[in-house]
């Protein structure tokens, strides 16, 4: 998940780059990423299945289909680029597929064009993650149990995240909306003990949303 973060971030931080330089007169941002755009549909897919470890469908298409408008772009034939990419492409799925694994890893649910819904048993939770790209993540944490303190770093683009967590837990919500947004509907109304659970939940929520509630809605 860690992954495909980092290439969101860098795909938002090279529009920038290339829009301020297109605002200095530097550089023809339209042009440039007017051609290269597609690179960022093709990363996106392969970021998701390397974090995934296991060749899966949906990253697979977005990866097939962003080289597909990349071709088009760069107006690839059959004797140049186009089907080394695809080899490109297929391999890196392939080794992917090396370490596949059965089932996500306690604590970690990543949705993308999806939903889901992961439950978390953990008897001394400490950390998880939970992402949804363009579609909605549940993380149930209601049969967890925290010693003391426990973090959750929640990502949502374009997409919706929700955390159900026990109505005897403390929250302690914060992160970064990007024209999203996030909201505690626990109902915790200041009677827990000063020594209760603490759940810390790391928002990011890119045209998207962050929810920490006690039921389901």
């Amino acid at each position: 998940m860690k992954l495909v973060r980092s290439w969101i971030g860098l795909v938002l931080l090279a529009l920038g780059v290339f829009g301020i330089l297109d605002a200095a007169g530097v550089t023809g941002f339209d042009v440039t990423a007017g051609r290269w755009w597609p690179v960022a549909v093709i990363g996106l897919g392969l970021a998701v299945l390397w974090s995934q470890r296991r060749l899966t469908f949906v990253p697979a298409v977005i990866a097939v289909v962003g080289i597909a408008l990349l071709a088009g772009q760069l107006q690839w034939t059959d004797k140049d680029l186009f089907w080394p990419a695809m080899l490109l492409v297929t391999g890196v799925a392939v080794l992917a597929g090396l370490w596949r694994r059965p089932a996500p890893p306690r604590g970690e649910s990543m949705v993308v064009f999806g939903g889901a819904k992961a439950v978390d048993r953990s008897a001394h939770l400490k950390h998880a993650d939970v992402s949804a790209i363009f579609g909605g993540s549940t993380l149930d944490l209601r049969q967890a149990h925290i010693d003391d303190e426990a973090t959750i770093d929640a990502f949502a683009l374009f997409g919706g995240v929700d955390v159900l967590v026990p109505k005897e837990w403390r929250v302690e919500l914060g992160g970064l909306p990007i024209l999203g947004g996030y909201e505690d509907k626990t109902t915790g109304d200041g009677s827990l003990a000063p020594d209760a659970p603490l759940l810390k939940v790391n928002a990011t929520a890119v045209f998207g949303g962050v929810k920490v509630a006690n039921e389901p809605s």
